[in-house]
């Protein structure tokens, strides 16, 4: 019966289509469903409304493409500012990160801009 009311809110005019509540509200009035609750029919709708749009060709395909890496091929690399306290006193660094894209990964390395030392820090 769901099914039915989201099909012809198809081709209703937006102001015109079945809220959840609307649907729930005639479940009840019109079809007797007792055992039926607002959170039932909240969650079945929002599961069916897209698969009736694709099913009817109006809608997007959601469709997962899984990426695959191999191993040492790809890293993603970035540059950037840090400040980092050394010694008590605040030193703007460089900082090195990149992220392997087989294994996710990360190296991040701070190097020092004054002198061009390189710290291996905890984060």
């Amino acid at each position: 019966m769901i099914d039915q009311m989201l099909r012809v809110d198809l081709d209703a005019p937006r102001k015109q289509r079945h809220t959840v509540k609307r649907i729930f509200d005639r479940l009840v009035d019109e079809h007797a469903a007792e055992g039926v609750t607002y959170p039932m029919v909240r969650a079945y709708v929002a599961d069916r409304r897209p698969q009736i749009k694709v099913e009817a060709g109006r809608g997007p395909v959601n469709a997962f493409i899984p990426q695959t890496h191999r191993p040492g091929a790809e890293a993603e690399v970035d540059f950037g500012d840090v400040k980092v306290r050394l010694a008590d006193e605040l030193v703007t660094c460089y900082l090195f990160a990149m992220r392997l894209c087989y294994s996710g990964k990360a190296v991040h390395r701070p190097v020092d801009r004054t002198i061009g030392v390189s710290y291996v820090l905890a984060w």
